[in-house]
């Protein structure tokens, strides 16, 4: 059975209006044209309809068959990947596959992914979990009725379980975290643009939203395009291989996407070791510690064991030593064990007040969210928790901070309601490229001084300085003219500078 062809968002972009790349949210219906291939339809309950694009369109006759088809569309586009990336989330990459993958093993069990997984799957409700189960039924059984299109180097991961979807969640959100480079450093930028246009400034009066992605199209960060249709949903749009729900999409009523914010949402505490543990306001406190041994596959045949001792502090693992101190990581998205459910709320939403709902469970760390949709409202949201962190600015909690004083541990994390949000500006849009809440619109609807010091950084790159320019300059925007501004090689700097380099 041929495989779907690789595609990126920018060939989505040429091909059509209702593509991810530019998204009509206000006349959002996914099609499903565009030439479809005769490929044989998938698991009961569901069809396929793969398009000449390689992207399949999904029609099931309830939630869980559109789940497990999901799972089978997955298989067959990314079998390799998919098993890969779902051994790699078990730790026990260097089992599968060798040596080489033995850092990452010691990352991931540092991490503790399969606890947490444990915990994240436990927490879901018994409708979500049995999708989640849907999903990896969906894999197993391609790659069961389809031998010859998985290679025999990962056939071991398999069977998958719905255990294994939650880690691959876990897997992906570290996916976004700076905090393995810093331990690497201790012991020895990825980006995106969005925009919602109101229909004030749309030349059809309708709203218009931009989702344009950055990311490297390997690995863990390879988006997969879908449409999913069950009764109650019909959205279209994308997601990293292994997610069992879109994260960027639009259904018949509304669109969304996502850019990488400016949130410090982890924190790094610096341990003074003492006597086994370490200082703790004024005494010694000890490690929750446990060892690990992990499985490592010889070149030559048979296997060795390799040790790893974890220890647990209360700010969470310890990722890195030197000499008399210790790294110590504190994530937000540790305790968030629904992103998954609130996506799958996201896509299901029919106005921007279901929409909000979903987004208020506070579950998807890291992200801004750029709302547009057919009533044409346009929404910027600074997106999930931020902790609420007894003092300090951005730049103190940037940084590495002290471990031994419970002044500096926080708790609990901003309700949705305390976050900077943008709606239905006078402007007529949103705008984020990265960039602090702040220029969200111009002029600006959000001041700084607003909100706590250690929300975001004060500063505007130049691309976001752009960002901003095209939009106020531009006329009411065609779709045709938002996909040339998208497209557009003009930069904020050389626009600075170039004149007076060429006159010197």
């Amino acid at each position: 059975m041929p495989q779907p062809p690789a595609h990126t968002f920018r060939t989505l972009a040429r091909r059509t209006a209702a593509a991810l790349t530019v998204i009509i949210a206000a006349a959002c219906a996914p099609a499903t044209g565009a030439g479809v291939a005769d490929v044989p339809a998938g698991p009961p309950g569901a069809e396929i309809l793969w398009d000449r694009y390689g992207v399949p369109h999904i029609f099931a006759s309830d939630d869980v068959s559109l789940f497990r088809a999901f799972g089978w569309a997955q298989a067959r586009a990314h079998a390799d990947l998919l098993l890969r990336l779902y051994g790699q989330a078990r730790g026990r990459a260097a089992e599968y596959w060798g040596e080489g993958e033995l850092q990452a093993d010691r990352w991931t069990r540092t991490m503790r992914v399969e606890e947490w997984a444990g915990e994240m799957y436990a927490r879901q409700t018994p409708e979500m979990r049995g999708l989640l189960d849907a999903f990896a039924e969906g894999i197993t059984a391609y790659a069961r009725a389809h031998p010859d299109a998985v290679s025999d180097s990962v056939e071991a991961v398999l069977p998958v379980q719905g255990i294994d979807v939650a880690a691959s969640w876990v897997m992906t959100a570290l996916l976004f975290s700076n905090a393995q480079t810093a331990a690497q450093r201790f012991a020895g930028a990825r980006g995106s643009n969005a925009w919602a246009v109101a229909p004030s400034r749309s030349a059809s009066g309708n709203a218009l939203l931009l989702a344009n992605p950055h990311l490297p199209w390997s690995g863990g960060f390879t988006f997969f395009e879908a449409q999913m249709t069950a009764p109650g949903v019909n959205a279209y749009g994308a997601t990293l291989v292994g997610v069992p729900v879109l994260a960027i999409a639009f259904n018949d009523h509304l669109g969304w996407t996502h850019t990488v914010n400016t949130q410090d949402i982890e924190d790094l505490y610096q341990l003074a070791l003492a006597d086994g543990g370490y200082r703790w306001d004024g005494g010694v406190r000890p490690f929750r510690t446990d060892t690990q041994r992990i499985r490592v596959r010889l070149a030559g045949g048979g296997f060795r064991d390799e040790v790893l001792v974890r220890r647990q502090s209360v700010h969470g693992p310890v990722i890195a030593t030197r000499g008399d101190s210790a790294l110590a990581l504190r994530m937000v998205a540790r305790g968030m064990p629904d992103p998954l459910r609130q996506w799958w709320e996201m896509m299901r939403a029919r106005d921007l007040a279901e929409f909000e709902r979903a987004v208020a469970r506070h579950q998807v760390a890291g992200f801004n969210v750029v709302y547009a949709d057919r009533a044409g409202n346009v929404l910027y949201s600074y997106g999930a928790a931020t902790p609420r962190r007894p003092r300090g600015d951005f730049a103190f909690w940037s940084g590495v901070v002290r471990g031994d004083t419970s002044a500096l541990l926080w708790e609990e994390v901003h309700p949705y309601a305390e976050m900077p949000r943008v709606l239905n500006p006078p402007a007529g849009w949103v705008q984020n490229a990265n960039d602090p809440p702040w220029l969200s619109t111009f002029p600006a609807a959000l001041s700084p001084d607003s909100f706590p010091a250690a929300f975001a950084p004060r500063g505007l790159p130049f691309r976001p300085q752009q960002s901003i320019q095209l939009l106020r300059q531009a006329p009411p925007l065609s779709l045709d003219e938002m996909i040339r501004l998208k497209h557009s090689t003009e930069m904020e700097l050389a626009v600075r500078i170039v004149p007076e380099l060429v006159e010197a």
